[in-house]
């Protein structure tokens, strides 16, 4: 498991770090080697940004959603559970006084 969130992790800095100069860059190099045509440089430029928003955004639910599992699988007290304690408490000290 950690493997993968280590390999998402790295993949998901890539992303975070792709700017539209890199994706430029990454294009130029493209089109030196053969690989793309000048007239798609816009089309690759958007393309590889939303590819990386999307990439950071998937990498936020995972995290997200692995700690909130993490957590609910430990054995600790919710909000709910505290609240009941507390009106517990409150309802204890009331009859004492009476």
């Amino acid at each position: 498991m950690f493997e993968t969130l280590d390999k998402l992790m790295m993949a998901g800095m890539g992303a975070m770090s792709m700017t539209k100069e890199k994706a430029e860059k990454i294009f130029d190099e493209a089109v030196k080697k053969g690989m793309a045509e000048k007239e798609h440089k816009s089309g690759f430029v958007k393309e590889m940004l939303d590819s990386a928003d999307k990439a950071r955004k998937d990498l936020e639910k995972l995290v997200s959603d692995q700690i909130h599992k993490t957590l609910s699988d430990m054995p600790l007290a919710t909000k709910d559970d505290i609240k009941r304690l507390e009106q517990k408490i409150d309802l204890i000290l009331a009859n004492r006084g009476n």
